[in-house]
């Protein structure tokens, strides 16, 4: 199998294995809304993207190295690699947990919320040793283990979910429940890692601290990412009350779950990435602009059809109480979302061209404007104001990073190629419209298969793309050279 095929495979089995969860998802969003309320969610959502801000010290952006190092010209040895990291976390994740926790408890003077910090927490742990492992699985690109426990945790999750319902066990317990995917991606994810490459702890001082100063780079600008992502909800809960946090939670549960699509892009294109910048520079070029075009293809949709979309999926999902708040965040978290697809690819080019100076400080840039914009807007118009200044910031890292690729040999945005999906959203427009008046799955579906049909008919789907994506359902074929990415 090629490169480019086994890439677009293991994108097509995340998104399979993801996208057959998002019901399981879905449906356990709205058994956790219906059954904590708008207080009780807004109380749980606040501790989740409080937690969520150290969620990037439990990777410290060591994965990116060894991919680099083991996909570049020195071939470093993965097994080596992925000991001393086992062995980094094995030793912070505890401390960081509780230190997490015991902070949390500072900020927030509610006992609820106090003690659903202290639950969430705990998942930190789980979150820094199950990290150590996608390393070993972006430099082999094999994804069929990250498919299933991604799948088998929505599973968990929803019986947990359930159970916690139909018991009535209580916040609390709802909030335990939220640590299973974790928990389940450390266990499945670790078995499977240990059969690519031997997992054993590696304990060498001076290795792991030239290991740790390599990543730091990509340490603040993931830690930067992540606290763009989830400060906006932590300014929310600190400005507004708990019936704007629940708005703002589940608008982002169901907009950002489609963020799924250029995380897992991201992931399995990123050894290629970094491959095709050390070797082959036309490669790179082509890798990053097929790059463009597959998330585009993906991305424009969201954006268009989310707009009408939103209010049904609020209604569907939780109470009439949370339409108000929730359909105008959601929507705005749909165009935001659909910006982000781009991000992904960026970020993942800049590294490779080694220009994480550049992208920290813009990175850094947005981060202060964002926080800046949300504690002018969140006491004005709430949730919504969260999703007006996650839009502006977006879209910032987009434009201001496209001067800097093009020194470095990337073509610019594709713009004349969103022309090509105009007849795909067309036709979804029209086939959602003659279902409308039916139940939510099947306008959904109607859009979806009109989307592609427009898409592929309308040159939107080049032969490159249908030649990976065709090579990804053909798992025993065999190809001569290398196809783009």
């Amino acid at each position: 199998m090629s490169r480019a095929a086994a890439i677009a495979r293991g994108v097509a089995l995340q998104v399979v294995a993801r996208v057959t969860a998002l019901p399981l998802a879905i449906v356990t969003l709205g058994i956790a809304t219906q059954y904590l309320g708008e207080h009780g969610y807004g109380v749980m959502t606040t501790a989740i993207v409080f937690i969520g801000l150290f969620e990037t010290l439990t990777s410290q952006g060591i994965g990116t190295v060894i991919v680099r190092r083991v996909s570049g010209r020195e071939g470093a040895s993965l097994t080596r690699l992925i000991g001393m990291d086992l062995t980094f976390s094995m030793v912070y994740a505890v401390p960081l947990a509780l230190t997490a926790g015991a902070v949390g408890v500072l900020t927030y003077d509610d006992p609820e919320i106090q003690a659903a910090l202290l639950v969430l927490a705990a998942g930190l742990v789980c979150n820094a040793i199950a990290s150590c492992f996608d390393a070993v699985f972006d430099v082999h690109v094999k994804y069929g283990p990250v498919a299933t426990s991604e799948f088998f945790a929505r599973v968990a999750t929803l019986g947990s979910a359930a159970a916690v319902a139909w018991t009535d066990s209580g916040l609390l317990a709802m909030c335990a429940v939220q640590i299973l995917p974790q928990l389940i991606k450390m266990v499945v994810t670790g078995l499977a890692a240990h059969r690519l490459t031997a997992l054993r702890p590696v304990f060498h001082v001076e290795d792991t601290i030239s290991l740790v100063k390599e990543s730091i780079p990509f340490t603040l600008i993931m830690l930067i990412g992540v606290i763009y992502w989830r400060v906006d909800g932590v300014l929310l809960s600190l400005l507004a009350n708990t019936r704007e946090v629940a708005a703002y939670g589940i608008a982002v549960q169901l907009a950002f779950t489609l963020n799924m699509l250029p995380q897992v892009f991201s992931r399995t294109a990123l050894s290629t990435i970094n491959e095709g910048y050390a070797t082959d520079p036309e490669r790179f070029r082509r890798a990053v602009a097929s790059g463009y075009r597959f998330l585009l293809l993906f991305a424009t949709p969201v954006a268009v059809l989310g707009i009408p979309l939103a209010e049904r999926l609020v209604t569907a999902v939780g109470t009439d109480e949370f339409a108000d708040g929730a359909t105008p965040v959601l929507r705005l978290f749909f165009i935001a979302c659909a910006i982000s697809f781009l991000t992904s690819i960026i970020s993942d080019a800049m590294v490779a061209a080694h220009q994480q100076r550049f992208l920290t400080t813009l990175s850094a840039v947005n981060l202060v404007v964002n926080i800046t914009l949300n504690i002018v807007l969140i006491p004005h118009f709430g949730a919504i104001g969260c999703g007006i200044a996650l839009i502006v910031t977006e879209m910032s890292g987009v434009l201001f990073t496209q001067f800097r690729l093009k020194k470095i040999g990337v073509d610019p945005l594709p713009v004349k190629y969103m022309l090509r999906l105009i007849p795909g959203l067309n036709l979804s427009l029209l086939a959602m419209l003659v279902t409308w008046s039916l139940p939510l799955v099947f306008p959904i579906i109607a859009g979806m298969i009109g989307y592609f049909a427009g898409a592929w008919f309308g040159g939107a789907i080049p032969p490159e793309m249908r030649g990976a994506l065709l090579g990804a359902m053909k798992p025993g074929s065999r190809s001569q050279g290398t196809s783009p990415a």
